[in-house]
């Protein structure tokens, strides 16, 4: 698996939702097209009203991005290859973050499964 930078892949953290306009660390307003569903790490927007997860909060990079570094999915400097990772990585709950394909994840009772 490649590593990137942060640094060279991406450009600063914002300091601002580029949608609802909250600062890092702030939870997303209702509405907002960038925050995501803690539960199944889809878009919140449009998500069923009976979710009763969290809100999310602004980390200062699109949702994903993260992930896609990580993974050295990256269509170019600044461009993570969001496609590939909602087609291909796996949401974990548990860690509100994308899990590479293969990685194991422990089950209820902290086994990998």
């Amino acid at each position: 698996m490649t590593t990137h930078s942060s640094e060279t892949d991406t450009g600063p953290l914002q300091r601002r939702c580029p949608d609802c306009g909250v600062g890092t660390g702030q939870a997303h307003l209702d509405g907002c097209d960038v925050a995501r569903c803690p539960a199944t790490g889809l878009q919140r927007l449009g998500h069923s009203p009976s979710c009763r997860c969290p809100q999310d909060v602004g980390t200062g990079r699109w949702p994903g991005e993260a992930e896609c570094i990580e993974f050295g999915w990256m269509l170019g400097p600044g461009m993570p290859d969001l496609n590939r990772l909602l087609t291909t990585a796996t949401w974990d709950p548990a860690t509100y973050r994308w899990t590479h394909p293969g990685t194991p994840t422990p089950n209820t009772e902290g086994e990998q499964r």
